[in-house]
């Protein structure tokens, strides 16, 4: 393996994704919603539940961060996804934001084609995040997928291990 594309799948993938799936497991298991002592496959299994649970209710809007990653399909997929779609987003905004046409060009074709325009970029930016293996890899799916899931074991086993106190919402 070259060391320069581990070095480059850890940065932009692995990393973001240790991150993340940190952030959400730290919060699921503070909120009481995962056990901390549960083994790999009993996560999984609570995990199941609580993109069931997400799905009936619809966007719950508990957590933007966790909604989005149901929506993705949650565990490590989701996670993966999700950050492909974070990071697709945000580049097209960056894109628009400093190549702007101005409105004249924008609207040149009128507003229901310009609708139609984002609309149909919108879907295949959530296509490119769900294979977002294909997003990232360069030649090496493999690897890019090695080190972003175990990114995601280890930001998991952080979560486990050291506890991350957020501010609670005050119920007032």
């Amino acid at each position: 393996m070259d060391l320069l594309l581990i070095l480059s799948a850890t940065l932009k993938l692995g990393l973001p994704v240790l991150m993340l799936s940190w952030l959400l497991f730290s919060w699921l298991y503070r909120e009481g919603k995962l056990e901390r002592k549960a083994d790999r496959k009993e996560t999984a299994g609570s995990l199941k539940e609580m993109k069931i649970e997400s799905k009936a209710k619809g966007q719950g809007g508990q957590n933007y961060l966790y909604d989005k990653w149901m929506w993705f399909g949650s565990g490590f997929y989701g996670l993966a996804a999700l950050w492909t779609f974070m990071v697709i987003e945000l580049l097209d905004f960056a894109k628009f934001v400093f190549n702007f046409p101005g409105f004249a060009s924008l609207f040149a074709e009128g507003i229901i084609n310009t609708l139609v325009t984002v609309l149909v970029n919108q879907l295949g930016n959530i296509l490119s995040a769900f294979i977002w293996f294909n997003y990232w890899s360069d030649g090496s799916p493999i690897t890019w997928f090695l080190i972003a899931y175990l990114s995601y074991l280890g930001g998991i086993e952080l979560a486990k291990r050291h506890n991350l106190e957020l501010p609670r919402k005050s119920s007032s």
